[in-house]
């Protein structure tokens, strides 16, 4: 008996479980299009000391609800690299907890001891119709078989964790720093998206990172060798990119002037991240397993 090949028989259920990650990611890229730590505190970008003085709030709980809705895209992305074959009632029961959990923290009254001080209206129901596509893919996808379990799962996520250091950084308790979590909307402030030299530094910040390596990791899961491969080059092309772009922005604006300063802006957790994505591809060694011609008798 012919076996179909592989793109033919995991792409489409491959796609719908890459479009749950990239919809449980949804949350995440929604708050990019705010003000967030990188603008409340141009310090986290420059390497100064200086405090924006714009209301925030530094609530644990809200911080927790922060890493919770950061890390569901790649809990979902683990699981379709190790081939779980509970991943569909592993992945919708995760991402109704993080709903459960996100409800509760939104409709508890302002001031009480777990909010510890008034919050900006955040309305929940963005986030719940990111999460309830996420939970449609899955579910769709449930009867498809999962394509083999990849190698360099460990690489992965010590990529993950070396991209998450500026975000662990910023929720250590500080007196000079904000923390991360959810911050109120300020007008006056720019986006940094527009900026040169500041954009990788918000991406940094805001979690877009970590996403980006939950997707390239989920990609890579369903895809060919050939693809994989340049889905992961690609990957740590970008991340080093952002390594470098304070760096050379301020090169430019300066003329070379304060090499020591522009030194002070390379963001080395960020290289260390796009190498050991990079190195992902030295451990794949699984067959191809694309269809081949029969071989005369």
């Amino acid at each position: 008996m012919a076996q179909a090949p592989y793109a033919e028989t995991y792409l489409p259920a491959g796609a719908l479980r890459i479009g749950a990650v990239l919809a449980a990611s949804g949350p995440v890229v929604l708050k990019t299009s705010r003000i967030s730590a990188a603008e409340l505190n141009p310090g986290i970008c420059w390497g100064t000391d200086f405090v924006v003085p714009f209301p925030m709030t530094t609530s644990p709980w809200w911080q927790l609800l922060s890493w919770v809705e950061l890390l569901l895209p790649v809990v979902l992305a683990g699981l379709l690299l190790r081939a779980s074959p509970r991943i569909t009632i592993l992945g919708v029961a995760t991402i109704c907890a993080v709903i459960a959990f996100r409800m509760f923290a939104i409709f508890l009254p302002p001031g009480t001891p777990l909010t510890d001080q008034p919050l900006p209206v955040d309305g929940p129901w963005p986030s719940i119709g990111c999460y309830t596509v996420a939970i449609t893919a899955l579910l769709l996808a449930a009867r498809a078989p999962l394509p083999p379990a990849r190698p360099g799962t460990a690489l992965w996520a010590a990529a993950t964790v070396a991209s998450a250091w500026t975000i662990g950084r910023l929720s250590l308790p500080s007196g000079e720093s904000p923390s991360f979590g959810w911050f109120a909307y300020t007008p006056s402030a720019e986006l940094l998206w527009e900026q040169p030299g500041a954009w990788a530094c918000k991406a940094d910040v805001d979690g877009v990172l970590i996403v980006l390596i939950a997707l390239a990791a989920a990609a890579g899961g369903i895809a060919t060798n050939r693809t994989r491969r340049r889905i992961t080059l690609g990957t740590g092309a970008l991340l080093a990119l952002a390594t470098f772009e304070g760096f050379v922005a301020v090169l430019v604006v300066t003329d070379g002037a304060h090499l020591t300063d522009a030194t002070m802006m390379i963001r080395w957790h960020l290289l260390a991240a796009a190498a050991l994505v990079v190195a992902t591809t030295l451990r794949d060694r699984t067959p191809s397993t694309e269809s081949e011609a029969p071989h005369p008798l």
